[in-house]
């Protein structure tokens, strides 16, 4: 019976040691980006929405209110702009979380012009 408790004990360590493994390398991949929103703007052709300066991005392309792109339904974007322009008229941040390997971990590293790569959440109007 001693020799099982030494097993599972074992087992168990192993196992807490795996788990944090995997949850420190997954957290590392995560960032947010906190800032203003200025300049939100719509596409009269395709109805993606366009943001000027969104937490500290130039330019990023987040969905479109006409059909489904980049992964967000029409009417998630249309709350997401409805969001945006809260967060413009009452001058208040705004956040948005990413995974995203690619870009480096940085807010800094996302292109002008195209949609946003990784985001997973949010905006989130701050206080």
């Amino acid at each position: 019976m001693k020799c099982s408790e030494e097993k599972r004990g074992g087992s168990v360590k192993i196992g807490l040691l795996i788990f944090l493994l995997l949850v420190s390398g997954y957290a590392c991949a995560k960032y947010t980006c906190t800032g203003g929103v200025q300049g939100v703007s719509i596409n009269p052709r395709n109805g993606t929405i366009l943001v000027e300066k969104l937490a500290g991005l130039e330019w990023p392309v987040l969905c479109s209110v006409q059909a489904e792109a980049n992964g967000i339904t029409a009417e998630a974007c249309r709350s997401i702009y409805s969001i945006l322009l809260t967060a413009q008229m009452s001058q208040k941040e705004v956040s948005l979380w990413f995974d995203d390997d690619a870009t480096g971990g940085s807010c800094d590293s996302h292109g002008s012009w195209t949609y946003l790569k990784g985001w997973y959440f949010g905006p989130r109007l701050n206080n």
